[in-house]
């Protein structure tokens, strides 16, 4: 007896990726259900009642096999424990020649969190990819005016040598379903009139625009936290500064208890669909989550990094133009299906710039660490850690 196709495409909702890549070949008609937006959707939304997987990606790798490679990445799921090597989709950044600058400029990919499964791998200069790593969808954004503004400040007259960036954020207007590029910087930093720009990237009509931009400097090196519609930057005086993917308006939203000045201590990021921020105080770090009702902060975990010290970087090494968080990035939390009674979920952290470059999961309850993952090559310091969920969507 043939299934109603209605069942069919319910159970198939329930599949992963892979597999519904491949039974894209079974008839005309799976074929059809599992391309079209509306199933595409609903996929994502009954993967999202699951635990992400993780993305491990590094700007760099070394191994006796392969010698040196650019921009991989690993995908690792919890359940499994599998880790699988992902095809690079991006070529590799081409060093730009300048007649006034003495050698070739070659900068490194970077990324953004993630959206609907979607990352964006981007430079500083010269390449920007919105990629679905899993189905290996990719498409390809023309240069940021941003980014000409960058390579300008390698002109003589600007002696630049700061080595401070803004980063790329991605996110979607949850009124009308469009994804976006979010490019805000400190453009009094390069003599320009106001305290920032912004501009928005348009994938309907493939261009970059600017937007009114926001009053408040924000910081530099901080990747822009998509979160329901909104993406959120720290400012200067480590307030949360907001900005509406539909509106396209800025707003500070909260002010935060964080108080360490060297911005690479602290984080933004999510958890469990919660804005959070962390701050690194060797040998503590303190994770906090913003309540949406009255927008105060609530700290979640106190971690001691000391107790397991040999897991986690206690100073950051002098590295020119050093770039990159000094905090144990948290990477998700658990949902503790095998004992519903804990108080606490478990927590995924991930330190690239400790001795031993782990993925271990944190019990709030013994407060202790577990490894989950140890890596068998050798780990750039820059590798990030991000939270996904394995997705069928693409940006047309």
């Amino acid at each position: 007896m043939e299934l109603p196709h209605d069942l069919v495409g319910h159970i198939l909702e329930k599949l992963p990726v892979k597999s519904l890549l491949r039974f894209k070949s079974v008839s005309v008609q799976w074929k059809s259900t599992i391309e079209s937006g509306h199933f595409k959707k609903k996929h994502l939304v009954c993967r999202q009642s699951q635990d992400p997987d993780i993305l491990l990606i590094s700007p760099l790798e070394f191994s006796d096999l392969f010698g040196c490679q650019e921009n991989v990445t690993r995908t690792f799921t919890m359940d499994s424990s599998d880790l699988i090597r992902l095809p690079n989709l991006c070529p590799s950044p081409n060093p730009i020649h300048l007649d006034y600058y003495p050698v070739p400029l070659v900068y490194y990919y970077v990324v953004s969190w993630s959206c609907d499964g979607m990352i964006c791998y981007y430079t500083y200069l010269n390449g920007i990819y919105v990629v679905n790593p899993i189905t290996r969808w990719f498409r390809s954004v023309p240069q940021a005016r941003y980014q000409t503004v960058l390579l300008d400040t390698f002109k003589p007259e600007y002696q630049n040598d700061s080595g401070i960036f803004w980063k790329l954020g991605f996110g979607k207007d949850e009124f009308t379903d469009t994804y976006k590029l979010v490019w805000l910087y400190n453009s009094s930093d390069f003599g320009l009139e106001n305290a920032t720009t912004c501009e928005v990237f348009d994938f309907s009509t493939n261009s970059w625009r600017y937007v009114t931009a926001a009053s408040s400097r924000i910081l530099d090196e901080q990747i822009p936290v998509y979160l329901n519609g909104l993406l959120h930057w720290f400012t200067d005086e480590r307030r949360i500064l907001s900005f509406d993917l539909h509106t396209e308006t800025f707003h500070i939203i909260s002010k935060t208890p964080l108080f360490q000045e060297d911005s690479q201590f602290i984080l933004m990021f999510t958890l469990d669909n919660q804005l959070c921020i962390s701050q690194k105080t060797w040998p503590i770090q303190e994770i906090w989550s913003l309540n949406k009702s009255d927008k105060t902060w609530e700290r979640k975990y106190l971690l001691n990094l000391q107790t397991d010290s040999h897991l986690f970087a206690e100073e950051k090494p002098y590295i020119l133009y050093e770039e990159g968080t000094c905090c144990a990035i948290p990477v998700m939390v658990l949902k503790n299906k095998k004992n519903k009674n804990k108080k606490k979920q478990s927590l995924v952290l991930y330190d690239a710039r400790s001795k031993n470059p782990n993925l271990m999961v944190y019990d709030p309850e013994s407060r202790s660490y577990d490894i989950c993952f140890s890596p068998n090559y050798e780990v750039h310091y820059l590798t990030i850690a991000v939270s996904y969920f394995p997705s069928l969507i693409s940006i047309v």
